[in-house]
């Protein structure tokens, strides 16, 4: 029996999220669809995160082990049997030691914007409209409080269940993405339900001027998630990679 890797990108414009949920369509119901339309038997896969209605993802990632030997390229077969918002960008075999989720070292995510008074029909689904007076410079700067080992309850959506906030981000910074947009990128050991958006809206009251760069350190010391910003939509959200030794 093999065990196999696999990169997922897609769209979550149609998807109610990563996870199976009863009568709705999500990647991880259509990509064991595929699998059991190529084996004939369920197959369960296991994901290295999930990802929420509406948030994207260029490199997912999934696990399974393969009840048998197939003679066809197993990328192409899979793809084969899956939508046009969802496929496969690259297969490896892997040890029996490699669990998706346990084995990652690191998460990288990034969440897209545009500064414009108008909404973009290009970016719809894709990217968050932000006022053009938002002071990008000052985003930057406190970008740099958010690097280390700290504890993100102040980050995190009251109903996430967890009780261990403490996480370490390795590098936080906002780029351009060569196509009018901007993009916040966070990489880290793991990130808690909605951290990654309310991270970011904070972000957005530091560009308006509700916050200062230097407020991240003290509403992250605060534990208190009334401090920070307002939770971004989920459309601009990205989960661009994941990390592992092998």
């Amino acid at each position: 029996m093999s065990r196999y890797k696999l990169t997922l990108e897609y769209d979550g414009t149609a998807f109610a999220g990563y996870q199976v949920q009863p009568n709705k369509r999500t990647v991880q119901s259509e990509l064991e669809d595929a699998l059991f339309k190529i084996y004939g038997e369920k197959v369960a896969t296991f994901a290295s995160g999930r990802t929420d209605a509406g948030v994207h993802a260029l490199g997912a990632v999934v696990h399974f082990d393969a009840p048998k030997q197939i003679k066809n390229n197993i990328q192409d077969a899979i793809n084969s049997f899956l939508p046009a918002d969802l496929k496969v960008v690259r297969v490896e075999t892997v040890s029996d030691n490699f669990d998706a989720r346990f084995s990652s070292k690191k998460k990288t995510y990034g969440y897209k914007f545009y500064l414009c008074r108008y909404e973009r029909p290009l970016f719809a689904n894709k990217a968050l409209r932000v006022n053009d007076n938002i002071d990008i410079e000052k985003m930057k700067q406190a970008c740099k409080y958010l690097v280390g080992k700290h504890d993100f309850t102040s980050f995190v959506a009251r109903k996430s269940g967890k009780t261990d906030f403490v996480r370490e981000i390795y590098a936080a910074q906002i780029t351009d993405t060569n196509d009018g947009c901007l993009m916040f990128k966070i990489s880290g050991n793991g990130f808690l339900y909605n951290m990654v958006r309310i991270i970011m809206g904070t972000l957005l009251f530091v560009g308006s001027g509700k916050f200062e760069p230097e407020d991240l350190k003290n509403i992250i010391d605060a534990k208190d998630r009334k401090k920070a910003g307002k939770t971004v939509p989920p459309y601009g959200l990205y989960l661009l990679s994941v990390d592992y030794d092998e």
